[in-house]
């Protein structure tokens, strides 16, 4: 009873006490101040580099063209390896869909030419596969060693629009000239953000050899190259009866590794993995520890190489049946 009675009195002195209102106003300011002038802006987005995604592969020989290159392995964030074939004169590449074509390719040049006359000599003879084609004012490019001339392309390639470009120099009297070309519906996106800075990577995997330097002929990179009756040497035919001469001229222009004459012995054919029949002979050189056996393919052509490991006296002389 006691402890009610006293805590009613101390509840009665909290309601009648009256507190007296602060004699000054206040006002509310914020903890902190910035400093006059400074201002902050959210940290921005960093910018895709364009080139994040183009890569190079191992390099390659033109030996016509006294030629080096580094070709594209890969031009954006898919991954997809990028097509290259190959010649003594000239390289195409292609993107997985098509979409992205690029060439380098080296042919004699005219008496007193320069880079200027090749460019103009490749343009004139253009215009009658690119229907409606356009060029801009030619411009100065370089390339390691080199300086040229280069021009940006518009019409119409294999019946769609293209947007590109191409660039002309002169080398050991042959123009040697480097195009890229974006081909779809409205291609200026793609060649801005794809296929203007994988033609440059090109460019700048140019080297270009000393005279004389050059293999006669292509030294395959594959290992299986000519070695498995899966990825015969494909010498092609233009009839059916000279097949044996045409994989003889070739064997008669191998050599080894350092220039050595080679004996070779017909052996039975054989189907590979793909029903396919290939010729196969067995190889001899001085110095070799054992017999190889090289496959041919007479049914169908493709530029022929010497396996790895071999070398030859000069280009094989065989043309495309």
């Amino acid at each position: 009873m006691r402890l009610f009675i006293v805590f009613m009195v101390f509840a009665l002195l909290l309601a009648s006490c009256n507190f007296p209102s602060p004699a000054l106003q206040r006002e509310d300011v914020p903890l902190y101040i910035p400093p006059v002038g400074q201002v902050f802006f959210p940290a921005p987005t960093p910018t895709p580099d364009p080139t994040a995604f183009i890569k190079l592969g191992d390099e390659v020989l033109l030996p016509l063209g006294s030629l080096a290159f580094a070709p594209l392995a890969s031009v954006d964030s898919s991954g997809q390896p990028v097509t290259l074939s190959l010649g003594e004169d000239k390289a195409v590449l292609n993107n997985a869909d098509e979409t992205l074509f690029f060439s380098i390719t080296s042919e004699p040049a005219g008496i007193n030419a320069d880079a200027s006359a090749c460019l103009a000599y490749l343009l004139n003879r253009m215009r009658a596969d690119i229907p409606g084609l356009s060029v801009s004012e030619t411009a100065e490019v370089s390339a390691p060693g080199l300086s040229g001339v280069q021009t940006e392309l518009s019409g119409t390639l294999l019946d769609a629009p293209m947007q590109g470009r191409l660039a002309a120099f002169l080398v050991q009297s042959r123009c040697l000239s480097v195009m890229g070309a974006a081909v779809r519906e409205n291609p200026q996106e793609l060649w801005l953000e794809t296929g203007q800075f994988a033609f440059e990577k090109l460019l700048g995997g140019l080297r270009i050899l000393p005279p004389g330097s050059a293999p006669a002929c292509l030294i395959a990179t594959d290992p299986e190259y000519a070695f498995s009756p899966d990825n015969p040497i494909r010498v092609g035919t233009v009839n059916l009866y000279d097949g044996i001469s045409r994989m003889e001229a070739y064997l008669n222009t191998l050599r080894g590794p350092n220039m050595e004459e080679i004996s070779y012995i017909r052996l039975s054919p054989q189907f590979n993995a793909q029903d396919e029949v290939v010729d196969a002979y067995q190889i001899t050189y001085s110095g070799l520890d054992s017999p190889v056996i090289l496959y041919f393919s007479i049914y169908s052509y493709s530029t022929p190489m010497a396996p790895l490991g071999f070398t030859c006296e000069a280009a094989f002389p065989l043309q495309q049946p």
